[in-house]
Order: structure tokens, then sequence, then C-alpha cells
């Protein structure tokens, strides 16, 4: 979130910035015609990044986020494309607003096709103004055109390889390599945005532990014990939402962060992840909302801990049964991890 934060952030600063010169070069040749309707064009073109700034403080989903950026894309394409109409057609100093807009448009769109989308968007409005202006010199629109593919694929090349840098050093710093999920780095980072809206309900945070996980790896090794975890992570992802995250905090311990959810969806998200978990183990959860419960990520997990202790201590008596009797654990049953001990042959049962 903080990365989509500071993409819309610098967006938006740059909008105001071009529209800034845009503006500074009105004033400059004022003598020439349709400057009042040029001026009052930037200056909306520079409020929408204004509004853009204030905005992106406050957007909590990627949705959201994507709304705000197309819109003030679209604005400023409106507004460089009258400007550079109104100042003289497609060889107008205007026009460069197009190119400018092309560029960040390469750089700052993070989806490949997206970008293709709007790049296309970008030249077919030079075009417009091209075809309906006043004529440009020979040759002059075709070197325009030219130059902007160029830009836009070296920015966009470049834009996918420290895009794909970034993705591996937020990888090592804040993923948990085992499982995939969340470190406690990356969870603090996850949750750093989500207590700054005041009393709302939610974020719920879900606190998981396995049942007997030293047993699983005392049976049947380490190996069997790492799939587990792996099993865990995935058939609790395939309960969450989008917006929603998991982090594993300790050796067999995780935590589930369900955005905007009060205690109601906290407890129905509880269930379904016992039932998602259930085919490969037993799992403790305990829960916690806010504001109810606390206003702080350390507050919330301790209230959520508390609670997970009293579930533990609810399943300790059922919790003695031997592995046998457990679907999902032994390498002569069907096996959902995946291992078998090592040295296991076939009718092996532990002793």
């Amino acid at each position: 979130m903080t990365e989509r934060r500071r993409r819309m952030l610098l967006s938006a600063a740059l909008h105001v910035v071009s529209h800034g010169v845009a503006v500074s070069y009105c004033l400059m040749t004022l003598h020439q015609p349709h400057r009042s309707l040029m001026l009052a064009a930037y200056g909306c073109g520079m409020a929408s990044g204004i509004v853009g700034l204030w905005t992106a403080r406050t957007v909590t989903t990627k949705a959201s986020g994507y709304r705000v950026s197309f819109t003030i894309l679209l604005i400023t394409l409106v507004v460089v494309a009258l400007g550079a109409y109104w100042d003289g057609g497609a060889a107008s100093p205007a026009a460069v607003g197009f190119v400018t807009t092309a560029v960040f448009v390469a750089s700052h769109t993070p989806h490949l096709r997206l970008m293709m989308g709007l790049a296309a968007l970008t030249v077919g409005s030079y075009l417009a103004v091209a075809a309906t202006g006043r004529p440009a010199p020979p040759g002059h629109v075709f070197i325009y055109v030219a130059a902007m593919v160029v830009l836009i694929s070296v920015c966009s090349a470049q834009a996918r390889i420290l895009a794909r840098q970034r993705s591996q050093l937020r990888s090592l710093a804040e993923l948990d390599p085992l499982t995939g999920a969340l470190n406690r780095r990356g969870l603090a980072e996850f949750t750093k945005h989500l207590f700054r809206n005041g009393c709302r309900p939610g974020p719920s945070l879900l606190w998981l532990d396995l049942d007997d996980f030293k047993l699983v790896n005392d049976r049947l090794g380490h190996a069997a014990g790492d799939r587990l975890l792996q099993l865990t992570v995935a058939a609790t992802r395939e309960v969450l939402r989008a917006g929603d995250a998991i982090a594993r905090v300790g050796g067999d311990e995780f935590v589930v962060v369900l955005v905007d959810a009060d205690d109601v969806t906290a407890r129905t998200v509880l269930t379904r992840i016992d039932a998602a978990v259930l085919p490969h183990a037993r799992v403790s959860i305990g829960s916690a909302t806010a504001p109810q419960d606390g206003h702080t990520l350390e507050t919330l997990m301790q209230v959520a801990d508390q609670r997970l202790y009293r579930m533990k201590q609810e399943h300790r008596p059922a919790a003695n049964p031997p592995l046998e009797d457990r679907p999902g654990l032994l390498a002569s049953r069907p096996d959902p991890l995946g291992v078998r001990a090592a040295g296991q042959l076939p009718g092996w049962s532990p002793g």
C-alpha cells in the first residue's frame, strides 16, 4: 500500500508541476490569442493535481487508487489537447504536453496492457489535435509520434525492470521465504495505514496456531512440518479477499488481517478458515476487532493471542489422539502433505 500511495503522490505532484509550467508559458505569451482560455484550462489541471495529492493520503484500496489516477490522467489529456489546439495545433509549443504525458504513463503505470491502452489514448489525442487544428509542417506529426513511441518503449522497459527489482527486494525484506506469507516486518508495513481513519469497524485480526505441530515434526519429519505450514497458508488464502493478508509471526503461528471487517465478519471468516485448514491439521484461532478491542496493531494482537490461548485450552482435552486417527497426517493414508517420512515403507506406522 505504501508503494501505491507513493506512486499516486508522485503522479499528482507531476501533474501539478507540468500544468504550472504551462501556466508560466501562458503568462509569458499573454499577447498571443486564447491565453485566457488556456490559463483557465491549465488552472483546472493544476487543481485536479492538488486534489490528487490530498486524495492519495486517504485512499485505502487499489481500485480507488486506480480510479483517482485515471481521472487525473483523463483531465490532463483533455487540458493538454485543448491547450495545444488553442495554441496553434500539433506544431505548437503546448503540444509538448503530450510527450510529457506519454512518458509519465509509460513510467508509472504498473500493468503492461493498461499502459499500452493509456499510451495509445495519449498518441491518439495528439493525432486528433493534428487533424483538427492548424496544419503542421511536413513530417512534424510523424516525428512527434515516432518520438513518443520510442520514449514510451524505453521508459516502459525501464519501469518493468525497476518493478521486478523492487518486487524481489520486497520479497526478501517482507515475506516469509518458506510460506510466502508476510513476515513481522511485512505485517507492520501492511497495517501501517489501517488505523488512521478513526473508530470505524475494522480492521480485524485472527491469530492462528496449529494444534500439536511439534508432534508432526517429531513423528513425520521437518519436511512434513514445512509442507503443512505451506498448505495452511494456501488454504487460508483461498478464504481471504484480495485486500486481506496473512503473516507468519512464529514457527506455526499466523496472523490474518481483515481490512474493513467487523467482529461478525471476523467470526464468519474464522469459521471458514477452520474448515479450510481442517483437512490438513487442527487449528486454534483467536480474533480481535478495532475499535472495541483496541486501536493499534499491538493491542489487537494481544487480545487475539489471549483468545487463542483460551481456544487452545478448549482443544487440549481432544488433542491427544494418535496421528493414525487424524486424516491428512500419515503417509499410510492419502498424503495431502505431499511428503513421506525418511525411509518410510508401505505398511509402516509410527512407533
